[in-house]
């Protein structure tokens, strides 16, 4: 029996996460200029002409990455910047972020094949449209996080202190957690989300 347009739309869709999955796990281990997309269509389980279906260069592979990662700060920045509780809406991030790198996808992977990105985009030679998207949403991010954990402050529910530095610590925690889980994998003992909540809640508050 054929194939319904649907089935046939989900098979190729199921197919371009495979290549993009694959993707990541080399870019991340091996380093975008040792990657080809031969070896991708390998690692993807695909022939190297059904991968060009999909993408038909490598640069455009890495580009729709960055754009996604960079869709999903822009997520956080309007949670950030909206309406809820300053709590709660660090609370809700925190424990996604966790729950994503407890998982067994290529979560870790593709954190860190976004910290070559930010590498790229900030060196010299700059990098492609989509790196300098990512580059200024990270910024975006970081001084949504600066008026969030201000905007806790004058609740009484954060700690007092310098709001830039008070966020600095807070992505620098999730960032060596990144880099513990990758070298330790299932032998890194993640904290929960209220221990990484303490660095931010003022002291007796439980949030």
């Amino acid at each position: 029996m054929p194939r319904t347009p649907e089935q046939h739309e989900a098979m190729r869709a199921a197919t371009r996460e495979r290549v993009r999955s694959a993707a990541v796990r080399l870019f991340a281990r091996q380093g975008f200029a040792a990657v080809n997309m031969r070896r991708i269509a390998e690692e993807a389980g695909i022939s190297t002409g059904s991968i060009y279906r999909h993408f038909t260069t490598k640069e455009e592979l890495f580009e729709d990455l960055v754009t996604e990662a960079a869709t999903g700060m822009g997520e956080v920045v309007a949670l950030f910047r909206g309406p809820g509780d300053p709590v709660e809406s660090l609370r809700a991030f925190t424990e996604e972020f966790l729950s994503d790198l407890a998982g067994t996808g290529d979560f870790v992977e593709f954190f860190q094949l976004m910290h070559q990105a930010f590498t790229q985009g900030n060196s010299p030679e700059g990098g492609a449209p989509a790196v300098a998207a990512l580059v200024s949403r990270n910024s975006e991010l970081l001084g949504a996080t600066v008026e969030l954990v201000e905007r806790g402050q004058s609740r009484g529910a954060l700690r007092p202190g310098p709001a830039d530095e008070l966020a600095s610590c807070y992505f620098a925690l999730l960032d060596g957690l990144v880099t513990m889980r990758s070298a330790l994998g299932e032998r890194c003992v993640l904290p929960s989300t209220s221990t990484v909540m303490g660095l931010l809640l003022k002291e007796g508050n439980d949030g």
